[in-house]
């Protein structure tokens, strides 16, 4: 834990706990040992405590609309020196007024961080489309942590020991996508995919860890329907506690993050979590990721994703990361770096003053 000092700002939890951004607001918050402000999103229209502020800004978290959530993370920027994390950063096809908001969230806060390189070419593009990439305050990127997650009730043992990704006594194997349900996650390709390993005679099903996001239910009934056609068994769990979707991620056969358009991901960090080595969709952030921790993911493209479950198959070992191994960077790595670019940010020094050259006689 880091101690916490001047140049930490409160760290403002604002939304349910179960969602993921604030999840990870609450673990720096801890890891930071900084005081903290939490509540519902209406939070961030209350009076704060002096001194400097960080929130976490995504417009689905903190308003019912795109305009109240803008309106009270400026609100809070007017009132104390705030920075921002911004999640779900525009792609390149997002609306103009999508594109505003988070704009005039960057131009109000006295500085701005992101979760990838890849999320900060984004933010510059989609802010250059807005004719808003000038005079930005000062960013910087802070990877998202991978934070280890002991596996309650399954026994540390070797890879040879590990559960099978072959068919046995408890049926098929299960091919595993992690997270919200929700159109471009994969699902669709990941059903397509077992549906052809059923022609081929293996065994397999599908199954999602998570619930779909609200507004995308009928996503459900359409996986439904392709999973029957295809013969392939398909389970939904809905949402599940930490410990509980610990377990379930180290019991399915193989961990797979097909995202379309990833450009952050807390969900492939969570596969590291629990020991896993997902299969993720090659992209700019995939590969990003592979050059920051080589070998934790296997990289594949659209058309070798069904070698690729082959492969994982049949050699279940190779699902799984080197035992006590967790890929960087960690929690703590994580909370230095925001301290650091915090203490650059709300420098409390005076600037030097101008040196007086005296010429030689």
């Amino acid at each position: 834990m880091t101690s916490p000092t001047a140049d930490v700002p409160l760290q403002v939890l604002a939304g349910p706990r179960t969602h993921g951004v604030v999840e990870y607001a609450a673990q720096l918050a801890a890891a930071l040992g900084a005081r903290t402000l939490v509540g519902d999103a209406d939070v961030l229209d209350g009076p704060v405590p002096d001194g400097p502020v960080h929130v976490h800004f995504t417009e689905r978290l903190l308003g019912p609309t795109a305009a109240t959530s803008v309106r009270r993370v400026v609100g809070l920027c007017h009132r104390a020196p705030t920075t921002v994390t911004l999640h779900d950063v525009p792609q390149p096809w997002a609306s103009e007024e999508r594109v505003c908001a988070y704009a005039e969230v960057v131009h109000a806060a006295a500085g701005w961080a992101v979760s990838s390189h890849h999320e900060a070419d984004l933010l510059r593009r989609a802010l250059a489309r807005v004719g808003a990439d000038h005079d930005l305050p000062p960013g910087t990127v802070v990877h998202l942590p991978v934070v280890g997650h002991p596996v309650v009730g399954l026994p540390v043992v070797g890879h040879g020991e590990r559960p099978a990704a072959r068919p046995g006594p408890e049926g098929p194997a299960t091919l595993a996508a992690l997270g919200f349900v929700y159109p471009d996650k994969g699902h669709r390709e990941l059903l397509q995919a077992a549906t052809e390993l059923r022609a081929r005679g293996r065994e397999v099903d599908v199954v999602c860890l998570g619930s779909p996001v609200p507004g995308h239910e009928d996503l459900l009934d359409e996986l439904h329907r392709r999973a029957r056609a295809g013969g392939v068994g398909l389970t939904v769990t809905g949402w599940l506690p930490d410990d509980e979707l610990a377990v379930a991620m180290a019991r399915v056969g193989v961990p797979v993050s097909g995202h379309r358009h990833l450009s952050a991901s807390a969900s492939v960090n969570r596969w590291l979590a629990v020991g896993r080595r997902p299969l993720l969709l090659d992209g700019p952030y995939a590969r990003e990721m592979d050059a920051l921790r080589p070998g934790a993911h296997v990289l594949h493209d659209d058309a070798g994703l069904v070698p690729a479950l082959e492969r994982a198959l049949d050699d279940p070992a190779s699902t799984w990361l080197p035992d006590g191994v967790v890929p960087a960077p960690d929690l703590a790595a994580a909370a230095r770096q925001y301290a650091a670019w915090w203490a650059s940010v709300h420098r409390t020094v005076a600037d030097p003053v101008q040196p007086v050259f005296v010429p030689f006689p």
